[in-house]
């Protein structure tokens, strides 16, 4: 199956090839070397050499009765549109049982933190990437990609792609990638600020909601190497107007949330963050477009519990409401992740951001760091790849969440980068 559109998507695979040669000064610093020489075992640093960007397209098809199996009934229709090269796609079968089946399955073992038995071909991990990546992988490999945009249809953004695994490495260990509910909705074009300039707001004190103690430290380390291009808004400081009023400002291009969020019945307007002082409803992210006057934000993160996708009536969650209220790229996660490996996360992720790299290769090479067991603890601190600490004074409690280590795909497979990936 191949395809020249992106259907429903709002481009034409042209227009969006076009984007990706064009506009993207890593891809031409990548044209101008020889990728045979880039080392095949990757280290967490980022390869500009091999830095080569492209789309794919997952769309899934109810068919039942249309398929050639009586055991699936359902279309994966994958489209690969590569920088330079034509697009190709497949189409794989699938039962929609067993396909919920296993991602149930996956995400069980995540909460629990159990293996994921890659080496077990029948193991979920191993069966959704059969289903999702492995038909497109010669594709992948015959274009050397190194970056995906994922345009995933509803239903499909919940899976967490950098937990699947082909038996020898993990999807989000292999490939940087990002995720959009929509090409439509997402700014392909390289952000058009230079330098950056951050507003971390955060609350650690709550009423009725656990403490995040780890707050002030995660704040006060991002984006440290340059204090000057930093705002910081901590507990009462942390007011509804410092996000909607401040973050309206088109001197800041990042903005850094750390705080609880809660998703309610009844859409955007009942979910909210909660900010040093009270609550922000999920559909107020919307003002925000509307002060900034068409200067997007590059990078909105929310370091919070499941923020990626939110309920029934609030799909795309706060990480997607985001994108949506004008911002180029917004991460979030997926599930409930441990308070002080996301705030590890995120210390060791913005110190890949700050080098100048596009921000999926900033998230996969934390991914990769956590993978091969260079963020450790030692006594009550985290040291991160650099060997210097991420996190420190450590309490004893919550040294032992983290003692047995953190390379399980639970602490890294769900903070996920969703819109633009560079």
């Amino acid at each position: 199956m191949a395809s020249a559109t992106t259907a429903g998507q709002g481009f034409t695979s042209q227009e969006v090839k076009s984007k990706l040669i064009y506009n993207d000064p890593w891809l031409t610093a990548a044209a101008a070397k020889d990728l045979s020489s880039a080392n095949p075992n990757p280290s967490p640093e980022f390869n500009r050499a091999a830095y080569n960007p492209a789309v794919l397209h997952v769309r899934f098809t109810q068919a039942a009765g249309k398929t050639t199996s009586k055991d699936t009934d359902a279309f994966l229709d994958l489209t690969l549109i590569p920088s330079k090269g034509e697009v190709q796609g497949r189409r794989v079968e699938i039962s929609t049982r067993e396909f919920g089946s296993q991602l149930r399955l996956l995400y069980m073992q995540l909460s629990r933190q159990d293996s994921l038995d890659e080496v077990n071909p029948e193991s979920p991990t191993r069966r959704l990437h059969q289903l999702l990546i492995e038909s497109i992988t010669p594709l992948l490999e015959k274009h050397r990609v190194s970056t995906l945009l994922i345009a995933a249809d509803r239903g499909l953004q919940a899976v967490p792609f950098a937990a699947l695994s082909d038996g020898d490495r993990y999807f989000g260990d292999r490939y940087a990638f990002a995720m959009t509910p929509s090409l439509a909705l997402t700014d392909i074009n390289l952000p058009t600020q230079s330098g950056s300039y951050l507003l971390a707001l955060g609350a650690s004190e709550f009423d009725g909601l656990a403490a995040l103690p780890l707050v002030p430290q995660e704040l006060d380390k991002i984006s440290s190497s340059d204090p000057n291009r930093k705002d910081l808004f901590l507990n009462q400081a942390f007011t509804p107007s410092a996000l909607l009023i401040k973050g309206g400002e088109s001197r800041y291009d990042r903005v850094h949330v750390a705080t609880h969020a809660e998703f309610r019945p009844g859409g955007p307007s009942a979910s909210q963050l909660h900010s040093g002082t009270g609550p922000i409803a999920m559909d107020e992210l919307s003002k925000l477009r509307q002060r900034r006057k068409g200067v997007p934000l590059d990078l909105v993160v929310f370091s919070a519990c499941r923020t990626a996708l939110g309920d029934a009536d609030s799909e795309l969650g706060f990480a997607g409401l985001a994108i949506q209220a004008g911002a180029r790229s917004a991460i979030g996660t997926l599930w409930y992740v441990d308070d002080v490996v996301t705030s590890a996360y995120f210390v060791q992720m913005y110190r890949y951001l700050d080098k100048d790299m596009p921000k999926a290769e900033a998230l996969q090479l934390t991914r990769q760091a956590f993978i091969r067991g260079l963020v450790t603890l030692e006594g009550d601190q985290i040291i991160g790849v650099d060997g210097t600490p991420l996190l420190i004074n450590l309490t004893p409690t919550q040294q032992r969440r983290v003692v047995r280590g953190m390379e399980n795909p639970f602490f890294w497979a769900g903070i996920e980068l969703l819109g633009s990936p560079w």
